[in-house]
């Protein structure tokens, strides 16, 4: 199968190698470099900061200078915190307009230097950390690995061993999380057994297995969550209680590995990687080329003491990539059990698509998580918690919906690029950023004048 070639794939390799040919002659005529800012959080409390070429953020963390004033910036958001009222659209008050001045030039006797303008953003305001913030499971950093393994060669087998601890916490904290469901609810193992089993797993701690205190997981416990994982109430609770308490969607992956993941001299795989989640802390940065397309892309903490740290990075956005689960229209989030997480993700677009600040971008929409949603519609009714949608189990039904819903708040008429998309699926990943490369192009064209 791996030598079979489908004509979409053909056409689309052929369309990808064409936008290559392009940019490469594109840039005979200016140097780009594209910057991508990934987003976890909403704005909660906002308060005044000015950007502009002689800005000097309290972060020692700075972006490099846009180059000839065609910065290009797509932000990849991901709605997972709680926000107040839409108050982004009417507080921004930027302009898109380059600043070109005749300007003394250390290096010449004369030249013009392109400034970017001033920006007036809000800034969210330090609040203290929350370990309940971690809901925000858009994808947004699954899309980073996936850009590694595409355009990077992958993970070396030192990358890969620094997830092993990652990998091991995913797996205890789900098989608990499950335990203390049962505890909670009253719920008991069919299997008599696997009663003590569970017990069991509650009390284990990760060990220290070596002087380096690289945390262990014993084939002891990762039998006995192998024993559990086969008891008959543990899928009934995933399958029917989800929506009742937190619980990472990669859970029965690992359930499924967790003899491989417990043997000795466990080293992860490129696909234990994208699946463990790991909250973002700070500002990680990736560069990569597409083609001859050089990407710059920064995946920021989601949590709110995190978001001082970024902020500043809003600076001269031409693309966002707003990225959103479809599979969290039947989550709250844990912070304020009232409020669902699709609606939330909504309020985030709305402010987003309708800011004055982004009068001039266009909006690359990615529904992920197709592949949970698609398992999930069938047990959990869309129409339950979006009462004006009728269109039962049907999956495309349920996308467009959702499609819709975000289309419905676009009163800025701006140009939305919508995607379905698995994150954790790399082959998925490769053929829509070929369709994104594109977009960007068109965008940058646009931008510089030549289209």
């Amino acid at each position: 199968m791996g030598g079979c070639v489908s004509k979409t794939d053909r056409a689309g390799k052929q369309r990808s190698d064409e936008i290559d040919k392009q940019i490469e002659e594109d840039n005979k005529r200016f140097k780009r470099e594209c910057k991508i800012l990934l987003l976890g959080a909403f704005f909660l409390r906002l308060s005044w900061i000015r950007l502009g070429a002689d800005c000097r953020c309290r972060s020692s963390f700075r972006l490099p200078p846009s180059f000839l004033g065609v910065p290009l910036v797509l932000v990849l958001a991901a709605a997972a915190l709680p926000i107040t009222p839409p108050l982004l659209p009417s507080l921004v008050r930027p302009s898109f307009r380059s600043l070109i001045y005749p300007t003394p030039h250390p290096d010449r006797r004369s030249s013009y230097v392109v400034r970017p303008p001033a920006l007036l953003i809000p800034v969210a305001v330090a609040a203290p950390p929350s370990p309940l913030l971690r809901s925000g499971e858009s994808g947004k950093s699954t899309i980073v690995k996936q850009m590694k393994i595409i355009h990077k060669n992958g993970f070396s087998p030192s990358e890969l061993a620094e997830y092993r601890p990652v990998v091991y916490k995913n797996v205890l904290d789900s098989a608990q999380q499950v335990v203390l469901y049962m505890r909670k609810t009253g719920m008991e193992c069919v299997e008599y057994a696997n009663r003590a089993l569970a017990e069991k797993i509650l009390d284990y701690r990760l060990e220290d297995g070596s002087a380096a205190r690289v945390p262990y997981f014993s084939p002891e416990i990762a039998e006995a969550i192998h024993q559990l994982w086969k008891d008959p109430i543990i899928p009934k609770i995933m399958d029917e209680h989800s929506s009742d308490f937190y619980l990472m969607d990669s859970a029965g992956y690992f359930f499924g590995e967790v003899l491989r993941i417990g043997s000795p001299g466990y080293l992860p795989n490129e696909t234990d990687v994208l699946r463990a989640r790991q909250k973002s802390v700070g500002i990680t940065e990736t560069r990569f080329t597409m083609g001859q397309l050089s990407i710059h892309m920064f995946d920021v903490g989601g949590q709110r003491s995190e978001r001082k740290k970024w902020i500043h990075c809003f600076e001269s956005v031409t693309s966002i990539i707003f990225c959103t689960a479809l599979s969290e229209y039947d989550q709250v989030l844990l912070e304020e059990k009232t409020q669902n997480r699709m609606a939330e993700s909504l309020v985030l677009f709305e402010s987003v698509i309708n800011s004055r600040w982004f009068l001039r971008t266009s909006i690359i929409l990615f529904l992920n998580k197709i592949d949970v949603f698609k398992n999930k519609l069938p047990r959990v009714a869309l129409e339950r918690y979006f009462p004006e949608y009728t269109g039962g189990p049907d999956i495309n039904k349920a996308a467009k919906y959702i499609l819709w819903k975000f289309m419905q708040a676009n009163r800025a008429r701006l140009s939305v690029y919508p995607h379905l998309t698995q994150a954790t699926d790399t082959t998925n990943i490769r053929l829509v950023f070929a369709a994104v490369k594109e977009t960007i192009l068109q965008n940058a064209l646009k931008d510089s004048g030549i289209l």
